[in-house]
């Protein structure tokens, strides 16, 4: 009786450690293959009996682990790192008991490392929820600094549009009205007063229309609009800059383009800014393709010109304000690098996307899309 209790106490014990216990427990041949595993170390490990050695169980880091060692000196426990189901290392005591051809090995966590570990992740959150309330503060002190330097921008830029356009409309009088009584250094003089005037209208235009944008005045007068004569009344402007530098602009219609509803000023700011952009970037005697077309759902527009490309490290640049590339335009014209940043803004508000595709020494290709309702 006392010999078939003590089998009974030794299965029970067994299948409790098998499937309740919360300690590793593997049964090992001398070798160190896994002959056996309790529930517990099977989802810690991810380790099922038959697969692996305990061994290649353990991160050694200081390469010292000889089972063989161990399993001969079971008075001692042994502090052994092993490789979770997680993915991040865990340290348990291991105490190993011969049993003639297998060894028992049981493992405990390290109670005393867990605790370290804790107090570091509390100390690690703490900081973690001081840098982000930091943060937040400081998000915010952007946001009111950024608010403010808008406000500033648009009174500015408003204040500086009627002298700008003063300055260009007398320079443009002074050069039509007394062209025949002015010397070539009289004239050089007043085209670079007109050149810089231009310049300096397009830059204040341009602040005007960020500040707006990042003040959320951006408003949309969206009508049904015929693509085809937005895009012939754009490029008027663009005929002119292409000629006077000698590209040709090639002009690529779908068969047939829908109606869209949008901003029609917007939208051809937006086609302006895109081919006028490709002119500046083109030798004279090369050609700018612009294509239009429709795509399920949307309107495509896309613009191509064989100037130099953009460098794959920099076309991160070109959304960003002010943001400019080493890529210098073909006849020195100047960029207040707000164009496209403007053009993307355009696009986004329409629920549309902007994309650019460039390739060193052949070129650059800028694409949007409008989505057409439904």
């Amino acid at each position: 009786m006392k010999t078939g209790m003590a089998k009974n106490i030794e299965q029970t014990t067994y299948d409790y450690v098998k499937d309740y216990s919360q300690f590793l427990f593997f049964v090992l041949a001398n070798d160190g293959q896994i002959l056996d595993a309790n529930k517990f170390a099977e989802a810690m490990t991810g380790c099922r009996p038959g697969q692996k050695k305990f061994q290649d169980l353990i991160v050694d880091f200081h390469d010292s682990f000889h089972l063989e060692s161990l399993k001969n000196d079971p008075s001692k426990n042994h502090l052994l790192n092993m490789k979770m189901d997680s993915g991040l290392p865990q340290s348990f005591y291991f105490h190993f008991e011969p049993m003639g051809s297998t060894v028992l090995a049981f493992g405990r966590l390290d109670a005393e490392g867990l605790e370290t570990m804790r107090k570091e992740m509390l100390g690690l959150n703490q900081e973690l929820n001081n840098m982000t309330r930091l943060l937040h503060k400081k998000n915010a002190q952007l946001k009111q600094l950024n608010l403010e330097k808008n406000q500033f921008l648009g009174m500015a830029a408003h204040d500086l549009r009627k002298p700008i356009g003063l300055i260009l409309t007398y320079s443009e009088f002074l050069m039509e009205e007394s062209a025949d009584r002015l010397n070539n250094e009289q004239k050089d003089f007043l085209n670079t007063i007109q050149a810089s005037s231009m310049f300096m209208k397009k830059l204040v235009d341009d602040f005007l229309d960020v500040s707006a944008i990042e003040a959320g005045k951006f408003s949309l007068d969206l009508q049904p609009v015929n693509m085809i004569k937005l895009l012939e009344q754009s490029l008027k402007p663009s005929r002119l800059q292409a000629a006077k530098k000698e590209v040709e602009l090639l002009i690529q219609i779908g068969e047939y383009i829908p109606p869209v509803t949008i901003d029609s000023s917007k939208i051809e700011q937006a086609v302006m800014n895109l081919v006028s952009n490709a002119i500046e970037h083109s030798q004279p005697g090369s050609s700018v393709i612009i294509r239009l077309s429709h795509d399920p759902g949307s309107i495509v527009f896309s613009v191509r010109d064989q100037g130099p490309g953009i460098p794959p490290e920099e076309m991160g640049k070109l959304f960003k304000p002010f943001g400019k590339t080493t890529v210098k335009k073909t006849s020195g014209e100047k960029s207040t690098g707000l164009g496209l940043v403007i053009t993307r803004k355009i696009l986004l508000a329409h629920n549309g996307d902007l994309s650019v595709d460039s390739e060193v020494g052949k070129g650059t290709t800028v694409t949007f899309k409008l989505p057409l309702k439904e």
